[in-house]
C-alpha cells in the first residue's frame, strides 16, 4: 500500500518507527482495560451473591456437585 495515498494522521500511523511506540502502547491500554472489566463483573458477582444470601469467600462443600472435577 502506498502511503502517500493515506491521510496524514493515517501515514504518520503506518510508519514503521510510530508502530515501534504505538503497539505496545495499544496493548497496554487494552490489557489495562481487560483487568478493569474483569474486575468489574467479579464485583458484580460477588454484589448478586451476597444479595442472595450467599456468602462469596464461604468454601463449598465436598458434596457439593458444582464443586466436583
Amino acid at each position: 500500500m502506498d502511503q502517500n495515498a493515506l491521510p496524514g494522521w493515517l501515514s504518520l500511523l503506518a510508519r514503521p518507527e510510530t508502530l515501534v511506540f504505538a503497539i505496545p502502547i495499544v496493548a497496554i491500554l487494552v490489557g489495562g482495560i481487560v483487568i478493569v472489566a474483569k474486575l468489574l463483573i467479579r464485583h458484580r458477582e460477588r454484589m448478586a451473591m451476597i444479595e442472595r444470601g450467599m456468602h462469596p469467600d464461604h468454601p463449598k462443600k465436598p458434596s457439593d456437585p458444582q464443586n466436583q472435577s
